[in-house]
Order: C-alpha cells, then structure tokens, then sequence
C-alpha cells in the first residue's frame, strides 16, 4: 500500500529544474532578515556577512551609503571534530544513529565537558525496511553519514525525511543524504520556518538545489499527521507532528509515533554526554540507547542543559510542554497535572492557551523520549518530566518578581549563541530571562517585555555596515518605552566585516540617556570560549545589579537595626562555624586566550584521608562556578595570616568580565593546570573536581587533591570569622 501523508500547513513544490541567476547580494541575504541590495553592487561569494546595503527603516533611519570596496576578511577555517558513528536499537522497528563528540565544543551549553552526541532515528515499514529518517547530524562532526545510510540498506528504501530542526551547519549532510536516496516521490517533511531556510539556502546553493529538484517538498504543521506502510493495512504506524517553537529555534517540532509511543522530540529533554561507558549492552549483544543509571547519572547533564537552552525562554518552553501534554506510560497522572501551577500564573495565561487548545491538549502517551542530544530516557522518564515542569515554573514564577529581557536577531547563529551565554549568566544569578528573537517576535510583544523587565541587552549582527530592519524598529520602540529608560541595558553583537552595528546600538541608547551596565560586546565570526566568558560574566554583572537594587530597598527599612538585632538566633550561631581563608583559581585550557578567573573561598573543609580529598562551597552566582565541573582541575591557594588583607582587597574589587583577577600582582602558574599559584600563600593545593552537590544557593565540590606545597612553614593559616551566618 502507498503510504499516505496529510499537511495542514502549506507544501512547497519540488524546486525547477531551471533556476534564473540573483544578484549575488540577494541570494546572501539570511531568511527573516530584511534587507536592500544596493542596485548594481556585486558582493565576494567568500563574504562571511555578505555586503547588503540597508535601506532606511519607517522609524527614521537615514538613508545608508554604499559597502566599502576593500576586500573582506577571510572567515575562519571550518572546524571538523572527530566523531564515532554507530548504530543502537531502540525497539525492533526503531534504531538509533548516534554520532557521538568527546572533544570540547566552545558554546556554553558545552561547558559540562562530557562531549556530546548528536542522535538522528531510522523507522521501518513492513518487511523491516528502513522507511523515514528523523534528522541528519552536523556537518562539523568528521562521519560520512550517507555511507553509514548506504551500509544500512536505507538509501534504497528511504521514502520520508523528517527535519525537527534545521541549521545551516546540517544543511549540506541533508543535501547528501537526498541526492543518495533511491526511491522516487521522496519527501522532506519539516516545519514553515525551516522551510522558508531551506529555500532560501537553495537559492544560493547549486548542490543544495540540485538535491531538492526531485524532492517533495510538505510543511508540516500542528495536526499533520505522516502514516508509514505496512502489508495488509491500508495504513500502518501513524506519525504525529507537534511544534515546539522557541526564540532562537521557530522551527523546532515534536514527532510522536503511536504504534510504540516514542516522542522524538528534538532538542527537548536533551543532554550533552557522550560517554561510551554508560551504554549497556542489550540481548543478541547490541548496545543500546537508552538511559541505563538513569537521574543519577544523567541528572546533571539534563539540568544544565535546560538551564542553558530553555530556562532563558521558560514561557515558550511552558507553553510547548502544555500543547506536548505528555503522559508517561509507566506511571499515574500525566504532565498536565505537574503544570497546573502554572496555568494558575497570570503572566503566563496567553502564552500557555495561545494555539494550544487553552490547556486543553489530547493527553500524549509516551513510553521513551528520543531526543536530539543524549540519551534516550526510558529509565528517568517520569523524573525528568516532573523536574522540566518544576524547573519552568520556578523560572517563570522569578520572573514575576526580576527579569531580563534579551532581545536579539541572528544572521548566522552566532549572535544568538552570545545571547545564549548572556542568558545563562543572568539565570545563574537568580534572575529570570525573557528571550525575544527580534526576527519572529511583534511589536506588541516587544513591548510587553520592556514593560515588565528590570533589564534589557540588545544584540544584533551586522550586515553591509548597518543594523536589519528588525532592530532598528525595536531601538525605537526602545527608546520610546518608559520603563526601559530607567533600567539598566547593554548591547552586543557579531560581524564578519566591520562591526558598525554595536555601535551604532551603542551610541542611540547613550545618546537617549540610556544607562549601560556593562560595556557593549563585539564578536568577529564565531566566538571563542573567552568571548563566551565575557558574555557570561557580562550577564552575571547585570542580574547582580539587579538584584543589589532589589536588596537596598530592603536595607532601608533596617538601616537603624544592628546586625545582632536583624540576625536570627539560628544565623548567629552558623556563623561560629569558621573555615580557612583561600584564594580558588582554575584555568579553562592551556590555549591562548582561555578562560580563567579566581575567587576568595572560606568555605573549604577536608572531606577524605584516602584518597585525600576536600570540599568548597561555591555560589552560584560566581562567574568561578562555570569553570568548576567535573573533572576541571583548580588551585586553592591557602593564605597566611597577617598577609591576606592584600590579596582579599585584590579579590573583592570590581572586575570587568573576563577581567585578569592579579594583573600587577606577581604570581606563577602551575605547569600541570595552567591556574595561578600565589607566591604569598602560605600553602596551595592542586585538585581536581570528583563531584558536584547542589546546596541550595551554593554547589559543592568534592575534588582530591592531586599535590600541594607548603610556601611558609612558619606562617598560620588565615581564618575567616563571620558576626552573622546569612552573609560572607
């Protein structure tokens, strides 16, 4: 029987076999961003930001001169990382390609540094065949993902590939995969806004067009449904198609099929950890997918993933885990109950009913999700649901009281992934995030978010010298909005070229009296891992003003008590619980360039005597935190009584982000980590990271203790004492 598809969305035709020339400028222009091609200006096709001439926007804008004639810079040779492909049963109709990364990625949703994987799933029809393909991975991982395709018998039966996210780095492997499949009639299913990108790549792409002339091209949306063969039935397992859009992912979709109940569902209940070891091996001797260990193993790589990816856009993840309404097979009640609490939100009532039935959602069984990244969760199923739900409410609730709202537009990516790292920054210390991608977002919403932050950054690439229209018309709504006059902002931005856009962001905002809470960021191409820091630091900067604004309000009302008179019984007494007074610094690489910082830490205690070993309690807040995972090694610097008060005043003074914590200092480093070792101490320990404990505002670490030296051994320790427990 043929199999049959239904699009509720609009379907594109196959490309013509004959396409007409663009002018070059054209066919560079980055889907959603709009642009005018100044007539007769011819762009190099090796132009990382292709030269577009902006015209002036309705809100003012003058009009722009022509792009510069001198030759662009060169974009940065593509990195290939080596990678493992290899092949893992889910059920006997359901495998698993993952291609699995142990190198370190430089994005902060990496900074775990377990590697990661990047999964794609075959399904068969009858006869197991492979019938549809569910994604294709990057082409910055070193596989040959067609051969293994080939190797597999797929590229001869292959009849639906479906995309849940498309990204320009995977483009080419999907233009590999649809000129090797066989079978006519193949079609590629995927969502409007992956659509809209893919077209707009072909238009530029020869191999790209080539690839998609004989393919039917469906738009798949909310009710589309995909039923795949099998003998004997007119149709057979039945593929629903449900999307999950967010800022910086508009495409992203769910796929769930009935006959098993797997929920393919994206980038949703992700993970980055690539361990071969955590991989059992099923019966017939074939290992398997899925979550063996479970929340104990994966827990950490879950969470800090969400908080990295979706806690910066809790509302949207809020309302796609209400339309998703998914019911986990192995036990009572479904996710609707767990998000009750946030329906009851007020802040939150349209974004969770606006197209998603007001809450009401068929219920979705789901025996195991098959996501993106990670493993497949079987095992953790009901836990990590549970947490998604808590976790999305806890930061839609912080936002009620403190929020951010970063506003962004992207022409390659790497804004937003500057975005990303300043979000997660913000999140860390406590405040919430509300993310707008500029190139998707109304007016109306635009508006609503500047109404109720305490903060604002906007970031924004530039392309031919000048700003895309989308952020030129939101640096007017901006600058005509009341509340986003009296908060803090900064701007950020990429470039290939010159880099006018920040500037020209940077100098509106000023000039409208505007004040910044830390300098503008610039980025040329992809960012580096310092770049990130920056990033990072920069949006830890700005939750902790936001917050010290917060606590001075309070302090006002106490300002005649003293601390023994505010202080609780209880936070007098933790306070006679006394700790060494250390110096923590850790160094993120040996390369140029790498991300490093340091920190006062009082809260140090021996742990283990064999193997030796100790503990320290680390803020979340601290920009440290994100260079402590496990296996990252640090110095702890011990210091001397008598001699601290030098290096506690070079530690509590205001840095910039990424700022050198000991410039004018004399200090070494340690050959084996790289970390600073202070000369003035009267001991250090080199220690590596064990493990990571969640302690309400704190983590604590467990590292041993790889070697160590006493510098004076006539000098005593130096002791932190505290009059209150509820402060350093």
């Amino acid at each position: 029987m043929q199999a049959a598809a239904k699009a509720h969305g609009p379907a594109a035709a196959a490309l013509p076999a004959a396409r007409r020339p663009r002018p070059a400028a054209a066919a560079a222009c980055r889907p959603g961003l709009r642009f005018q091609a100044t007539p007769e200006r011819r762009v190099p096709q090796d132009a990382p930001a292709r030269q577009l001439a902006a015209k002036a926007s309705s809100t003012g804008a003058a009009a722009v001169e022509q792009a510069p004639t001198q030759q662009a810079p060169a974009p940065p040779t593509e990195v290939k990382y080596a990678a493992k492909l290899e092949v893992l049963p889910l059920n006997p109709k359901c495998d698993s390609i993952r291609v699995s990364c142990s190198e370190r990625l430089s994005e902060v949703e990496f900074n775990q540094r377990h590697g990661t994987t990047t999964n794609a799933y075959l399904l068969k029809g009858s006869g197991g065949r492979y019938e549809a393909l569910i994604d294709v991975p990057s082409r910055v991982f070193d596989v040959d993902f067609v051969r293994a395709l080939r190797d597999l018998g797929a590229t001869s039966s292959l009849r639906y590939i479906i995309i849940t996210r498309l990204t320009p780095e995977r483009l080419p492997v999907l233009a590999r995969v649809l000129a090797a499949c066989e079978q006519q009639g193949l079609q590629l299913l995927l969502s409007n806004p992956a659509l809209r990108l893919l077209n707009e790549r072909a238009e530029a792409d020869e191999a790209l067009a080539s690839a998609l002339r004989n393919v039917q091209l469906e738009a798949v949306s909310r009710g589309s449904e995909l039923y795949l063969t099998q003998r004997g039935q007119a149709r057979g397992r039945r593929l629903r198609f449900i999307p999950i859009p967010t800022p910086r992912w508009p495409d992203l979709m769910a796929v769930h099929s009935d006959e098993d109940n797997i929920l393919f569902s994206s980038n949703f209940f992700s993970a980055h950890n690539a361990s071969e070891a955590l991989l059992p091996t099923a019966n017939g001797g074939r290992r398997s997918a899925a979550d063996t260990g479970g929340w104990d193993v994966f827990g950490n790589d879950w969470a800090f993933y969400y908080e990295c990816m979706l806690a910066p856009v809790a509302r949207q993840v809020a309302t796609a885990l209400d339309r998703l309404n998914i019911t986990a097979t192995q036990s009572q009640g479904s996710l609707a109950a767990v998000l009750a609490p946030l329906r009851r939100l007020a802040a939150v009532v349209e974004e969770l009913t606006l197209g998603a039935d007001n809450g009401e959602s068929e219920p979705l069984p789901v025996s195991m999700i098959a996501p993106m990244h990670g493993p497949v969760v079987k095992q953790a199923l009901t836990e990590l649901l549970g947490r998604y739900a808590d976790w999305t409410a806890a930061q839609v609730q912080a936002a009620e009281s403190s929020c951010v709202a970063v506003l962004y537009a992207s022409a390659y990516g790497n804004t937003a992934s500057l975005a990303q790292a300043i979000s997660h920054g913000i999140t860390k210390a406590g405040v919430a995030v509300e993310t707008l991608n500029l190139e998707q977002a109304g007016l109306d919403e635009l508006e609503r978010a500047l109404d109720r932050c305490q903060g604002f950054v906007l970031g924004s690439p530039t392309l031919g010298g000048h700003l895309p229209t989308q952020v030129q018309t939101a640096l007017g709504t901006i600058i005509r909005n009341a509340n986003a006059r009296q908060v803090p902002c900064s701007v950020f931005g990429s470039f290939g070229w010159s880099g006018e856009a920040v500037d020209i962001m940077e100098k509106r905002l000023k000039d409208a009296g505007f004040r910044f809470a830390f300098d503008p960021i610039r980025c040329k191409f992809k960012p580096t891992g310092q770049t990130l820091q920056v990033c990072e630091e920069s949006g830890l900067d700005l939750a902790q003003e936001i917050r010290k604004a917060a606590k001075r309000k309070e302090k006002l009302a106490a300002a005649k008590l003293s601390v023994a008179e505010t202080a609780s019984g209880k936070a007098l007494a933790v306070a006679r619980v006394l700790g060494s007074l250390c110096v923590l610094t850790a160094r993120d690489g040996e390369e140029e360039g790498a991300a490093e910082g340091a920190m006062l830490a009082s809260w140090v205690s021996q742990a283990s005597f064999d193997p030796p070993g100790l503990t320290v309690a680390v803020k979340r807040d601290r920009a440290m935190e994100s260079l402590l995972p496990v296996g990252a090694s640090f110095v702890l610097n011990v210091l001397a009584e008598g001699r601290e008060k030098a290096m506690m005043k070079q530690m509590l003074k205001p840095f910039k982000p990424a700022e050198d914590r000991f410039e004018g200092v004399e200090v070494q480093r340690s050959e084996a980590t790289g970390a600073v070792i202070i000369p003035e101490a009267a001991a250090y320990l080199e220690c590596k990271v064990e493990d990571r404990m969640d302690a309400g505002d704190h983590v604590v670490l467990y590292a041993s203790v790889d070697s160590g030296q006493v510098l004076d051994d006539t000098a005593q320790t130096s002791v932190h004492y505290r009059k209150v427990g509820s402060s350093y």
